[in-house]
């Protein structure tokens, strides 16, 4: 996916970025080669990266050892947010080799058609049952991470239209997942935001 949003710490003083938002310099070393522009934290020119003991440490390639205390920062403080948010909210990413990434652009992604089926697939599972009292109706996703392994995952923040009332519109969570060998699909869980998953990967919190 190669995307990323902003990260949300003061590295000192004010950073440049890129048409995509990316930090240009030492920071471009989320991506996997060096940036050659130099270092924007320290002003240096392009050194030679310490590439095999980066990915050793878990770092990408092109970091400067002294910034690593930064991308730690970075790191303790996304795997808090989505752990917090079940994989749904986080403010700062830290690039590649991470758990779960954001969607930037979710309507021009090749999978959107994918997740809006499964997202009025959910609701529609939500409406279905019983002891739900209100029905709904998607109407758009405002955003999505996303989570590759046996299974692709998307983690969606979804507005919807709350029919029962007819005008309210209220913002749900949804979790679907695509088996990868052979496509198959299926709704992990869909809630309120602010209410505990049926089911999620990082657990349930207690109520």
């Amino acid at each position: 996916m190669g995307t990323m949003m902003g990260l949300g710490l003061n590295f000192g003083g004010d950073v440049k970025r890129d048409a995509s938002g990316k930090i240009m310099g030492c920071f471009c070393a989320f991506r996997v080669a060096p940036s050659p522009q130099g270092c924007v934290l320290c002003n240096r020119p392009p050194l030679h990266p310490d590439n095999e003991e980066n990915l050793l440490l878990g770092y990408a390639i092109g970091t400067l050892k002294e910034h690593r205390p930064y991308i730690d920062q970075i790191r303790i403080k996304y795997y808090q947010q989505i752990h917090e948010s079940y994989g749904f909210d986080f403010d700062d990413f830290p690039g590649v080799e991470v758990q779960i990434e954001p969607i930037l652009n979710v309507k021009d992604n090749v999978d959107f058609g994918i997740m809006m089926k499964l997202a009025n697939r959910a609701i529609q599972e939500y409406n279905e049952k019983e002891h739900n009292v209100f029905k709904y109706k998607v109407l758009e996703i405002e955003k999505a991470n996303y989570m590759v392994g046996g299974y692709e995952q998307y983690f969606m923040t979804v507005k919807v239209l709350n029919l029962t009332i007819g005008t309210s519109i209220e913002t749900f969570y949804i979790n679907v997942a695509r088996r990868i060998p052979d496509r198959f699909e299926e709704v992990l869980s869909c809630n309120p935001k602010g209410m505990v998953p049926e089911f999620s990967i990082f657990g349930k919190k207690k109520r």
